[in-house]
């Protein structure tokens, strides 16, 4: 038996047609595959996007050989010559255990799929980061704290509606915003608007999300708005990851957000409100002058180089930064 990396298309190919009948999709972003054959016959696969790891299926004749752990072993090597320290783990429940064995470590399973993690870094870190953090702001904790994840591309009247709502009703809120730069507006960008957005809310602490939020490790279908199978179940894991760690770890009572139109989000909302109960509250989308406030709207009138007309949508204490940043986004547009 031989473990080659698959380079050539017609390789790839074979691995896609291979994935197809265990009911799994070869992702678009992946950039590394491994795939085992044994006389000329394709007998497992395993491939990476960034630091996951994920479509492993390995012959039902096989499965017995370990050739999982010497796939998954190969990649490692592969991962850590390229940098890649800590990994996370995208898999069938049913393939857990096997990564377990390999010290990997579980984060959250719906039952179908799972996430796990290995090497350097971890969510206990990433948890023991967040509370410095909110321990540098309140000193005690509080069983009456609530939270919001939001990416604000860029932060509306809207959003900020939903923050104050959610604030006037809990001792403390702490606001998540999603890390990953696969917006119109960067991560720096977005974080420095909320910030001036809510710097007069003295019980509102702003806080980055970590990988285990909203990422393109545990949940890529958002940044497509894109809800198959597959994105429903990442969805699930994501949901799961918030009430199982986030909620215990940082004492979080009540998470909020807002309703939607999009069926993207209208299923991803359906997805936690199954997960976290009556610990989620949806809330009515604010409205200026009969017109749903949304970033959509803000975002085309920029591009549409009708930036003032934008800003009538966004908080006031964002306004000087966004038009700055929007002409940018604007002249960058024209090319």
């Amino acid at each position: 038996m031989e473990i080659r990396q698959a380079l050539l298309k017609s390789e790839i190919e074979r691995v896609r047609a291979f994935l197809t009948s265990f009911d799994l999709r070869y992702d678009a972003r992946i950039q590394d595959t491994l795939y085992a054959e044994e006389d000329g016959i394709l007998v497992g696969t395993v491939s990476r996007a960034d630091s996951l790891i994920e479509c492993l299926a390995i012959d039902p004749s096989l499965q017995g050989e370990n050739l999982a752990g010497k796939l998954v072993s190969e990649l490692l090597v592969l991962m850590r010559e390229k940098g890649i320290l800590h990994q996370m783990v995208y898999t069938l429940s049913a393939h857990a255990a096997a990564f377990e064995a390999m010290n990997f470590r579980l984060l959250a399973d719906t039952g179908k799929v799972a996430i796990l993690e290995g090497g350097t870094g971890s969510i206990e870190e990433a948890m023991e980061g967040l509370k410095k953090r909110i321990r540098g702001k309140w000193t005690e904790d509080d069983p009456d704290t609530a939270a919001i994840v939001v990416n604000c591309n860029p932060i509306t009247l809207g959003h900020l509606g939903l923050i104050e709502y959610a604030a006037s009703r809990h001792a403390r809120l702490l606001l998540f915003v999603v890390e990953e730069d696969l917006s119109t507006f960067t991560y720096k960008e977005r974080f420095s608007l909320i910030h001036l957005a809510v710097k007069e809310l003295g019980n509102v602490l702003v806080l980055p999300s970590t990988p285990y939020i909203v990422s393109s490790l545990t949940f890529p279908g958002y940044f497509l708005k894109s809800m198959d199978e597959k994105e429903e179940e990442h969805a699930r894991l994501d949901a799961i990851l918030f009430r199982d760690r986030f909620m215990k770890d940082l004492g979080i009572a009540k998470r909020y957000v807002g309703t939607e139109t999009d069926l993207f989000m209208v299923k991803y909302n359906g997805i936690l409100q199954a997960a976290l109960g009556e610990r989620l509250e949806v809330v009515p989308r604010f409205q200026k002058e009969g017109t749903t406030i949304s970033a959509s709207i803000v975002r085309r009138l920029i591009f549409e180089n009708r930036i003032e007309e934008a800003l009538a949508f966004v908080p006031e204490a964002t306004r000087p930064l966004l038009r700055q940043i929007a002409k940018g986004k604007y002249e960058a547009s024209r090319g």
